[in-house]
């Protein structure tokens, strides 16, 4: 029952991270922002990594533009939790497929603390996690990315 009762926790935070990375990176304070689509293919059969997403801190900047007053920047953590033995691919897919290295600089640090490069526009991230940092490169396009992570 535990189990159970922890699965659908997880399941939960899993939605509210992927709806929180659906939010446009670039949307004026002034302006509504509306849609979305949160889609699930497959089972999960292990647990989980444990997926947070959060503004960029003061000093994080990987080529990013800039406005006063607005942060173009998001961080997205991986972290497992005890008994996770495999890890994640991850990629991004900007504007429904635009190439992200048009409109996003993004930077992988794993959880050892290395410089991780894309291979293929996809991000390997093992049980010891990582920190994504995505940022707009443009202020006059709105940039919406899709983190998606597929489990090994």
């Amino acid at each position: 029952m535990k189990a159970e009762s922890r699965r659908w926790r997880t399941f939960g935070r899993t939605v509210a991270v992927v709806a929180l990375l659906a939010a446009p990176l670039a949307a004026p304070a002034a302006s509504t922002v509306t849609g979305g689509v949160i889609r699930f293919v497959g089972m999960i059969v292990a647990p989980p990594m444990q997926i947070s997403g959060d503004t960029a801190p003061i000093g994080v900047a990987v080529g990013s533009a800039s406005v006063a007053g607005q942060r173009f920047s998001r961080t997205v953590t991986f972290s497992a939790p005890p008994g996770v033995v495999s890890g994640a691919d991850v990629a991004l897919e900007v504007n429904g497929g635009t190439q992200s290295r048009d409109l996003v600089a993004a930077r992988f640090v794993d959880g050892t603390g290395r410089v991780a490069t894309a291979r293929d526009g996809h991000y390997a991230v093992d049980r010891a996690g990582g920190v994504l940092s995505l940022n707009a490169k443009r202020t006059d396009t709105d940039t919406r990315v899709t983190v998606v992570v597929s489990y090994d």
